[in-house]
């Protein structure tokens, strides 16, 4: 019995070059280090930053090889145990809406 479909492996690689777009052209249209962007291709998310960097390199990265970011980053979540954002409360939502942030 096969496993979810999030779990089957991600060929980012292949994907990255049927679109004709190689590493190096990321690397400078981001400014990502292709050191990077290899971990990013290999699942090696414990080699990124944590936090916000490795979440928005993962996102530049699936923008520019026009994969979709979110199933890429649920996945790096899942990887490195990096909890999804918390939503603000209430009380917090209605203070910066008051705010205009």
């Amino acid at each position: 019995m096969r496993g979810p479909k999030s779990a089957r492996p991600i060929d980012l690689i292949g994907w990255r070059q049927k679109k004709g777009i190689s590493l190096s052209a990321i690397a400078a249209a981001t400014k990502i280090s292709e050191r990077y962007l290899e971990a990013i291709e290999r699942g090696k998310f414990r080699s990124l930053p944590g936090g916000a960097y490795g979440v928005g390199y993962i996102r530049q990265y699936a923008q520019a090889i026009h994969y979709d970011p979110d199933r890429l980053i649920e996945r790096y979540r899942a990887a490195t145990s990096e909890p999804q954002p918390q939503q603000p409360d209430t009380w917090t939502r209605r203070l910066l809406r008051r705010l205009h942030l």
